[in-house]
């Protein structure tokens, strides 16, 4: 499918490809839809977005999901609440701060940070990840983000040091229509887990925009494989 995909991307105006990769427009770069973003890297002053992730899950059948607002308190910086919850119980309190270091390379790439505070309800206990954020625009229909950091999984306890990563590749078919597929990586205890998730972005309008995948997760407790169909409904003002 790739090869398919990269060959109806040389078919476009190369003129085209040259006057739009410098990637000026951050709300042209699709974003993943697992690992979610405050907002847009680069985001102006004033934008607030309001959007939910949906988790099923089709070895326990349970559905996740986590209402989110996100506001930008400053260009380039945004706050988010989000909510995860598990059927209708509420699992934890999130809290996201995310900064912009620049833009590089004439502006095909721009990267940044994300910090996360979590507040897990049943263990009374706190959280906290630090991540660096990467965002690279190759053209006008390939980009990937990239996402590196790390999980201490107790406060002020004797947690666990947890590695994140998350890698992202897309590919803008259209201006409506992205495909991408996200790998989400945990590394602990000399351990590695994973979520892979191929997904589809589709562009409504300027306010309106669905994100639709899923696929094989083994970052449960249990260390079983488990089958997530995912989804993300995004709508900004």
């Amino acid at each position: 499918m790739w090869a398919l995909l990269a060959w109806l991307s040389l078919t476009h105006d190369a003129q085209s490809q040259e006057s739009d990769a410098s990637g000026n427009s951050h709300s042209s770069r699709p974003e993943p839809m697992v690992f979610d973003l405050v907002d847009p890297l680069g985001a102006p002053k004033g934008e607030f977005e309001i959007n939910t992730l949906l988790d099923y899950s089709t070895r326990t059948g349970q559905l996740e999901w986590s209402p989110e607002i996100e506001y930008s308190f400053a260009d380039g910086y945004a706050i988010e609440l989000e909510l995860p919850l598990e059927n209708t119980l509420l699992k934890e309190y999130k809290v996201s701060l995310q900064g912009i270091f620049g833009k590089l390379d004439s502006g095909r790439m721009i990267h940044g940070w994300q910090a996360i505070g979590r507040r897990k309800n049943e263990e009374k206990a706190y959280t906290a990840e630090i991540l660096y954020l990467n965002d690279y625009k190759f053209s006008t229909k390939w980009s990937m983000m990239n996402m590196f950091g790390v999980r201490h999984t107790t406060l002020g306890k004797s947690g666990d040091f947890v590695g994140l990563l998350n890698n992202s590749l897309f590919y803008s078919y259209s201006k409506h229509l992205s495909l991408g597929i996200e790998l989400n990586g945990e590394i602990r205890e000399q351990e590695w887990r994973y979520r892979l998730t191929p997904q589809l972005q589709y562009v409504f309008n300027k306010q309106a925009i669905l994100q639709l995948g899923g696929g094989p997760s083994r970052l449960n407790e249990e260390k079983k494989t488990d089958w997530l169909l995912t989804s993300r409904l995004i709508y900004s003002f």
